[in-house]
C-alpha cells in the first residue's frame, strides 16, 4: 500500500530531474505504485514535461494510469501523444477503459476502435454508450458473481475458495436462469448459515439501481445501503452489472472537486494546464466579469455633476477592484485544490507560480487594453486610460502572486485557506488596486 508521502517523495523526485532526459531512461515499472498513485503523480508534473514521464511508464500499465486521470489532464496528454502512440495505446485498452477515454478521442478514431472489439465487448460497449455520460448505465462494472437461489449453501462456499473475488464483493448477487435479479446473498450470512440450505433461505432483499438514474444519485444509494456495492437491473428486472463502493467515492470525490472549482469560475481545469488553454478558459469569465463591473461604474456615473472633479475616478476605480479579485481567486481555487489532493508540494509550487503569471500576464494585456479604450473614449483622457491599464495590469498580477502565497501560507500555520483565502485575497487586491490607481492619478493630475 502506497502512502501519500511516497507519492510525494516521487513526485518531488521526477519535479527536479524531469529536465534530465537521463533521468528517466528506463521504465518506471518501480514500487508498488497503482494506476491510481502513477495518475496522481503524472498530473503534479508540468503538462510541458508529461510526455517525458508518460513514455518511461510500461505500456501495459499505461491505459489504467490514463483512465484514472481527471478529464481535462487526460484530454491534454492525449493531444500531446503522437498518433501511433495513441493507436497503441488503444488496442491494450480494455472495453471498460476504452469507454472511460471515449469522450477525448477523435469521432472516427473511437468507432473503429470499438468495431475491432470482439463481439461481446463490441455489444456491451455500444450498450454503454446509448447512455448519457454523467448516467450510471456509462459505466456499469460487469465484474460481479452471481449465484443461483437453488444452489446449496455448502456448494457456493466451495466455489468462492476456487476463485477470486472482485475488488468491493462483500455480497453476491442472487438471479435466476433467465438473469433476473431476485436479491443479495452476503458473505457473512452464508459463512454463518447451514451448508445444507438453499441461498434463497439467506438471501436478502434490495432493489437495484436503474442505469438511467445519475452517478451521483447512484453514489448515494451505495452510501446509504452500507454495502459494498449494489447490482444494477433495467425496467424488466435484468441483472447488468454492479456499482461499488469504490466507484461512488470516485464520482464523490470528482463532484466535490468540481463544486469547489466552479466557485472559482475554472471548472476542472488540470492543475498544468498548457498557458494558452487556460488563458483562453479564463478570459470568458474575466470578460463575463468586466462587464458586470462597467454596470457598477455605469451607476457610480450618474452622481457624476455631484462628484466633479473626481468622478472619472470614481467611476473606474470598481473595476480595478473587480478584476483583480476575478483573477486571484481563480488562481486561489486552483491552488487549494491541489493542497487538499496532495499534488502540490514545495517541488512544483514555482512551475505553477511560473504558468499562472504568465496567464495573468496575456488577460490583463488583454482586458487592460479594452477598458484603457473605453476610459479613453468615455471621458476623452489619454492619462486616465493609462493609469486605468497600469492599475489593472499591476493588481492582476499581484492577484495571482496572493492566490498562490495566501492558501500555502494559510495551510502551513493550520488555518483551512477555503475558509480565509477568498477574505485575505479581497483585501489585497483591493488595498493594492486602489493604491495603484489613487497614487498614479495623484501623481499625474495632482
Amino acid at each position: 500500500m502506497v502512502t501519500i508521502k511516497e507519492r510525494h517523495q516521487v513526485l518531488d523526485w521526477l519535479v527536479n530531474n524531469l529536465m534530465s532526459p537521463e533521468a528517466l531512461a528506463h521504465p518506471l515499472a518501480t514500487r508498488d505504485f497503482s494506476a491510481d498513485d502513477w495518475a496522481y503523480v503524472v498530473e503534479g508534473v508540468p503538462h510541458e514535461y508529461r510526455p517525458l514521464l508518460w513514455r518511461s511508464l510500461l505500456p501495459a500499465s499505461q491505459p489504467a494510469i490514463l483512465c484514472a486521470m481527471r478529464d481535462d489532464a487526460r484530454k491534454h496528454l492525449l493531444a500531446e501523444l503522437a498518433s501511433d502512440e495513441v493507436n497503441e495505446l488503444l488496442a491494450l485498452s480494455s472495453a471498460d477503459q476504452l469507454l472511460v477515454l471515449y469522450e477525448q478521442l477523435p469521432s472516427k478514431l473511437a468507432r473503429q476502435v470499438i468495431s475491432e472489439l470482439p463481439k461481446q465487448a463490441r455489444s456491451s460497449v455500444k450498450d454503454a454508450l446509448s447512455y448519457h455520460e454523467d448516467q450510471l448505465g456509462r459505466y456499469v462494472n460487469h465484474d460481479v458473481v452471481t449465484v443461483l437461489p437453488q444452489t446449496l449453501v455448502a456448494d457456493v462456499l466451495l466455489d468462492l475458495k476456487q476463485r477470486q473475488l472482485p475488488p468491493y464483493t462483500d455480497v453476491l448477487v442472487v438471479m435466476d436462469e433467465q438473469e433476473r435479479y431476485l436479491g443479495l446473498a452476503s458473505l457473512d450470512a452464508l459463512f454463518s448459515a447451514s451448508r445444507k440450505v438453499a441461498v434463497s433461505e439467506v438471501m436478502m432483499s434490495e432493489v437495484g439501481i436503474l442505469p438511467n438514474v445519475s452517478l451521483l444519485d447512484a453514489s448515494n444509494r451505495v452510501k446509504a445501503s452500507g454495502l459494498s456495492m449494489l447490482p444494477v437491473v433495467d425496467e424488466q428486472g435484468i441483472l447488468l452489472g454492479r456499482f461499488s463502493l469504490r466507484d461512488s467515492l470516485d464520482v464523490m470525490q470528482e463532484h466535490y472537486e468540481e463544486q469547489l472549482s466552479h466557485m472559482g469560475n475554472v471548472s476542472d481545469e488540470d492543475l498544468f494546464a498548457p498557458v494558452a488553454i487556460s488563458a483562453r478558459r479564463r478570459a470568458v469569465w474575466l470578460g463575463i466579469n468586466l462587464a458586470t463591473a462597467f454596470l457598477a461604474s455605469a451607476v457610480i456615473g450618474l452622481f457624476e455633476a455631484v462628484l466633479v472633479q473626481v468622478v472619472a475616478l470614481a467611476v473606474l476605480m470598481p473595476i480595478v477592484a473587480s478584476m483583480g479579485g476575478i483573477t486571484g481567486s481563480q488562481t486561489l481555487t486552483l491552488t487549494i485544490r491541489g493542497l487538499a489532493t496532495g499534488q502540490l508540494s514545495a517541488a512544483n509550487l514555482t512551475p505553477l507560480a511560473n504558468k499562472e503569471l504568465r496567464v495573468a500576464a496575456i488577460n490583463a494585456v488583454l482586458w487592460a487594453a479594452v477598458v484603457g479604450v473605453v476610459a479613453a473614449w468615455w471621458f476623452g483622457n489619454g492619462w486616465l486610460a493609462f493609469i486605468i491599464i497600469l492599475a489593472l495590469v499591476v493588481n492582476m498580477l499581484v492577484a495571482v502572486v496572493s492566490g498562490i502565497v495566501i492558501p500555502v501560507i494559510l495551510n502551513r500555520v493550520g488555518i483551512d485557506p477555503a475558509l480565509a483565502g477568498s477574505v485575505i485575497l479581497t483585501t489585497v487586491t483591493d488595498v493594492v488596486g486602489f493604491f495603484v490607481f489613487l497614487g498614479s492619478a495623484t501623481l499625474l493630475f495632482l
